[in-house]
């Protein structure tokens, strides 16, 4: 069954990289424009992804790794290859993907059926499901950083998918901003590690910073580097992933994202984009397992963002500002299992707050209209689930909590669940108290709110099945905080503290510093340059005598060499011509004797040439 696996695991890839290809060709030829074909399309594309990387993983031994490659680049002896690792990360990354991918999808036929040009919309989610498969079988570094690209770039798109707006541009083009930083970071830590395994390996393979040689090549790293330079290779890696997933001090971007679309938002803060970060740490974990305080960095980074934007959500009304530090605070948790090494509750965390936190965007109401109850009660179902109270939440978070060692770290999570659980109640009962109307639910909306749901109860019973866990703080601070919320609400008792308040509701103002402060300066360094380039460099004297310089050696280049080689081949071509001229006098005759001549001189140099050969063989000495 492995072998099948491997040998059709590139459909995965291909499949929604040839629907993506069909609607825009179609479109661009105009060869049909039917919606339906479109839906079909893309659906099966996630639906036979889905079955693929389930199966795979069923039949995957754990510690099995499949992989095929061939090389793409090729510099002397530096080959960096193209090709699938397969093993038991990638798949469930994979399934977690096109599982959340099939229902945004199913969501969006009734969510965007009015839009126009929503062919472009389908066209670029099935892009994305390519660019983020891609990168979830990547062998190499090199071949995730193509595919991380591409994220970042389809993400841009989806984002300002009504780029008309200048809001939502705007947004969309700040998102790309911000995670240029972490893409710069993420390179420069592959050139690094490559160029330490091409300069001081023996084994030239290890250049291309195979997975599958990861174990080798961190160790090889750290017996080759400096413990600062090991340091650096490691901090750029995680300044990546912190980019990537939303992480302190680069969380601002997530908010810019809520601009988009609510499909898009569903995607991005589930299993997609936003886990990019947490699986690049997985791939890496062989590297930062070398320095204990490395991982002690990755935990403290985790557990401060989790702190951080749970206490911003606390403090948001619109739902889905809320929801939006709520993923950048879930993924900082997964960070915290991540840096205690509990990679197993991270993965199992990872899923179950993919599925909730996929429900939960897919239950908010369209712009200028209000909550159904339906949505409401899905909505309340998913809070829960998310704050560690109900389904797979509660087994989730249970397991993460067992990371905890120390006193310090177990209050620090309880106070994080008890925010949690704050926040998704209050904004619940914010919602109600605004209203809730009876309205007749879209079959379709509703039928992928429920699928999310009933995947939520399967992974609940599959944790509850075979993991171990049991109910200790995180559930009682939840449950303490849905008490106290209630407590709060039916008394009018909220309050806002005078400093705390401001702050958390501006998310620190972060967003104003990089906005505001970051591009001041960067525009004063760019006037500084310019009047430099201007005042100083265009008027000093040496700098102006080499400019001249070249500027006349060049001149003269070109008038004595370049243009006097073109002369001497029109002349030389022209003394030809008029040989040619003269020997074309139409007499056969002389035709004939200079053949004869020519045909004389051939055989004569061919019998020297003959002779010599001879001679030298010493045939001619016999």
């Amino acid at each position: 069954m492995t072998d099948i696996i491997l040998n059709n695991i590139y459909i995965i890839l291909l499949l929604p990289l040839w629907v993506f290809l069909i609607i825009m060709l179609g479109r661009f030829f105009s060869v049909y424009v039917n919606k339906s074909i479109i839906y079909v399309l893309t659906l099966g594309a996630s639906i036979l992804g889905a079955i693929l990387s389930g199966v795979g993983l069923y039949s995957l031994n754990s510690d099995k790794i499949l992989e095929t490659s061939f090389p793409f680049i090729k510099i002397n002896h530096f080959i960096i290859e193209c090709g699938l690792h397969v093993d038991k990360i990638s798949l469930i990354f994979a399934l977690v993907l096109f599982v959340v991918s099939f229902f945004v999808q199913l969501f969006s036929i009734s969510y965007m059926k009015d839009e126009k040009k929503n062919y472009r919309f389908f066209a670029l989610l099935n892009l994305f499901n390519f660019t983020m498969a891609g990168l979830f079988f990547s062998p190499n570094l090199f071949q995730t950083y193509f595919f991380w690209e591409l994220v970042g770039v389809i993400s841009y798109l989806l984002i300002g998918f009504e780029y008309k707006n200048p809001v939502k541009s705007l947004a969309s083009k700040k998102v790309f901003i911000i995670n240029r930083i972490g893409d710069t970071a993420f390179v420069a830590g592959i050139i690094m590690c490559s160029y330490f395994m091409f300069s001081y390996s023996n084994n030239i393979n290890f250049t291309t910073l195979s997975y599958v040689d990861m174990n080798a090549i961190s160790t090889l790293i750290y017996a080759y580097t400096s413990t600062p330079a090991f340091w650096g290779i490691c901090l750029l890696f995680i300044i990546a992933a912190l980019v990537k997933s939303a992480q302190v001090p680069f969380y601002t971007w997530l908010q810019d994202a809520m601009e988009a679309k609510l499909p898009v938002s569903a995607l991005l803060h589930s299993a997609t984009m936003v886990a990019l970060g947490v699986f690049i740490i997985l791939r890496l974990i062989p590297l930062f397992m070398l320095e204990s305080g490395i991982l002690k960095l990755i935990a403290v980074f985790g557990i401060l963002t989790a702190f951080i934007c749970s206490l911003c959500a606390a403090s948001q009304n619109h739902p889905k500002k809320v929801l939006a530090y709520s993923t950048s605070a879930q993924l900082g948790l997964m960070f915290f299992a991540l840096g205690a090494l509990n990679i197993k509750a991270a993965v199992a965390f990872f899923v179950a707050h993919a599925v909730i936190k996929s429900m939960l965007f897919l239950t908010l109401p369209r712009e200028n209209e209000k909550w159904s109850y339906v949505n409401f009660t899905a909505f309340l179902i998913g809070g829960l689930a998310l704050s560690g109270m109900l389904l797979s939440g509660v087994a989730s978070k249970e397991l993460i909590f067992t990371s905890c060692k120390s006193g310090l770290s177990i209050t620090a999570f309880s106070i994080i669940s008890f925010l949690t659980a704050f926040y998704i109640f209050r904004i619940a009962l914010k919602i109600a108290s605004e209203g809730l109307e009876k309205v007749q639910p879209r079959v379709i909306e509703l039928l992928a709110i429920i699928g999310l749901f009933i995947a939520n109860i399967l992974l609940y019973v599959y944790l509850w099945k075979y993991t171990s866990y049991k109910v200790a703080e995180p559930f009682w601070a939840a449950l303490t905080a849905w008490v106290c919320t209630y407590i709060l609400f039916i008394k009018n008792a909220f309050w806002k503290v005078p400093v705390l308040y401001p702050l958390t509701y501006n998310g620190f103002y972060l967003d104003n510093f990089y906005t505001n402060k970051i591009t001041k300066i960067y525009e004063k360094c760019c006037q500084i340059l310019g009047k430099f380039d201007s005042k100083v460099l265009t008027n000093y004297k040496p700098t102006v005598f080499v400019a001249k310089t070249g500027v006349r050696v060049t001149k003269w280049v070109e008038t004595n060499i370049m243009n006097g080689a073109v002369l001497l081949v029109q002349k030389f071509s022209n003394f030809l011509s008029k040989l040619d001229l003269r020997l074309q006098s139409g007499n056969i005759q002389k035709y004939n004797a200079y053949a004869f001549i020519i045909i004389t001189i051939i055989i004569s140099l061919l019998l020297i040439t003959y002779t010599t050969i001879l001679l030298n063989l010493g045939v001619g000495g016999e």
